[in-house]
């Protein structure tokens, strides 16, 4: 499905949002709402925008949200796989451009210690403080996500060999 940048980022935002247990329902109404507004009409997206997003409960909220992303293909991330499965997952997401590299390489630093403290991972790390300890008006974002983007395709390669050995 073709949807704007701001709304794809979004919903990744929503997934990422999903694998950390912080899941904001008024902040998933809100999206579905607008997603409405673009044109974007699934069962689920219908359901969630005609939720209150004063009175849906994070509980109640994540499978709806879970079926809007599935709906939107944006299918989550298995976090019951090893953890270098999950990272190459995500690893994936970033390179491919369906996630934003800042949100995608903060959670891969966040595994950091469950993938062994490798390299690959902790490689992440400038171009991720780069990104959070400049002000918008002074950091070239493209440049960044760009490298954050390469340094995910050598997170997935490392990935694979782990994974196959």
């Amino acid at each position: 499905m073709d949807l704007p940048d701001e709304l794809r980022d979004r919903l990744s935002g929503l997934d990422i949002d999903l694998l950390h247990g912080r899941l904001r329902p008024e902040v998933a109404v809100w999206l579905a709402c607008d997603l409405l507004v673009a044109g974007v009409d699934t069962p689920a997206v219908v359901d969630l925008a005609g939720e209150s997003p004063t009175r849906l409960t994070a509980g109640d909220a994540m499978p709806i949200v879970r079926e809007v992303l599935a709906e939107l293909g944006f299918g989550p991330v298995d976090l019951t796989q090893r953890p270098w499965a999950v990272a190459r997952d995500v690893a994936r997401r970033v390179a491919a451009g369906t996630l934003p590299p800042e949100v995608g390489v903060g959670y891969l630093y966040w595994m950091w210690p469950d993938c062994d403290h490798h390299d690959v991972i902790r490689a992440l790390l400038p171009p991720l403080d780069e990104w959070h300890d400049a002000l918008p008006s002074q950091r070239d974002e493209e440049a960044l996500r760009a490298r954050m983007r390469e340094l995910a395709r050598d997170v997935v390669l490392v990935a694979d060999q782990r994974l196959a050995g």
